[in-house]
């Protein structure tokens, strides 16, 4: 059973563009739950590397559990995207299929747009 929640960063997405110029790395393609705007990490998923790791967002506590294993469903046309091969083709070959991290749920909390994250101890 996966993680309850899919957290994903605007580094990620980033990164993804950097890959592939003409896609489309909009996290609505993605379905995260969550999306944290940080600043680009050159040659990086940095999610990825957070696995084990434990986090806040507001008053909620996570612990990123495991990379999110992408699918087909990520380069079929959506509303406001056409389809696109190249997102997988590139997740695969720099990301090992994955974008974006599963999370269980330590700590219920509320999440307000905007609102930091921050690494606390295990």
């Amino acid at each position: 059973k996966k993680a309850p929640i899919h957290l994903l960063t605007t580094a990620s997405l980033a990164r993804l563009k950097a890959l592939h110029p003409d896609g489309a790395a909009d996290p609505r393609r993605f379905r995260p739950n969550i999306v944290v705007d940080m600043a680009p990490v050159d040659g990086s998923f940095p999610e990825t590397e957070w696995i084990g790791r434990k986090l806040a967002i507001g008053d909620l506590v996570l612990t990123i559990s495991e990379p999110c294993r992408r699918c087909g469903f990520t380069i079929i046309a959506q509303d406001g995207f056409d389809n696109d091969p190249g997102i997988l083709r590139n997740l695969v070959r720099y990301n090992a299929h994955n974008l974006g991290v599963y999370c269980t749920v330590d700590q219920p909390g509320r999440v307000d747009i905007g609102a930091p994250m921050r690494f606390v101890a295990a």
